[in-house]
């Protein structure tokens, strides 16, 4: 064996002790396969957990372990996870954890790992009024309603989700 086959095994050992990071995968539409290809080059074990809208299941089922429907739509096992991903966190979603409208499974997910006191890390791409996804589909992000956003997703940050971009996220996953 050769010492980049040794370290190679040893990685894969490390990274198998390590609990591995949960992605919670909603139905968001908007730069999914540059965000699932950089999340599958994280180096981190992922678990998924994969709403059931999700149309693109299969390309995401190929980056880590699914979660079975059953196993996350009515409670999260008890198992611990390094931190915990939402890459598409849209705006109704960060509205519903806020206003404790718990109807949505992910909103109720994310409410008990919150209370858990997990790391939740979430891409901004999808609420954010000021990203370039947003920009594109014509927000104005100097517009009233664009300012209650912005007070919102502030909210969110003192409940404990850490909104960040995706090099951000990585390097949060990394240290």
């Amino acid at each position: 064996m050769t010492n980049q086959q040794m370290e190679a095994l040893v990685e894969r050992i490390v990274q198998r002790l390590r609990p591995p990071v949960l992605v919670m995968v909603g139905p968001a539409a908007g730069y999914r396969q540059a965000i699932r290809s950089r999340l599958a080059g994280c180096g981190q074990r992922l678990q998924l957990a994969l709403d059931e809208n999700v149309q693109d299941a299969a390309q995401w089922q190929a980056i880590g372990e699914t979660l079975p429907c059953n196993a996350w739509l009515e409670a999260l096992s008890s198992e611990s996870w390094r931190a915990v991903v939402v890459p598409f966190l849209d705006y109704p979603l960060a509205a519903d954890l806020l206003n404790g409208t718990l109807q949505n499974p992910q909103a109720r997910r994310l409410h008990d790992i919150l209370l858990a006191g997990l790391p939740v890390l979430a891409l901004r791409y999808h609420c954010d009024p000021a990203s370039e996804l947003n920009q594109l589909r014509g927000a104005q992000p100097d517009s009233a309603y664009a300012g209650h956003m912005q007070a919102t997703l502030a909210r969110l940050a003192e409940c404990g989700i850490a909104l960040c971009t995706m090099n951000e996220l990585l390097e949060k996953l990394a240290s």
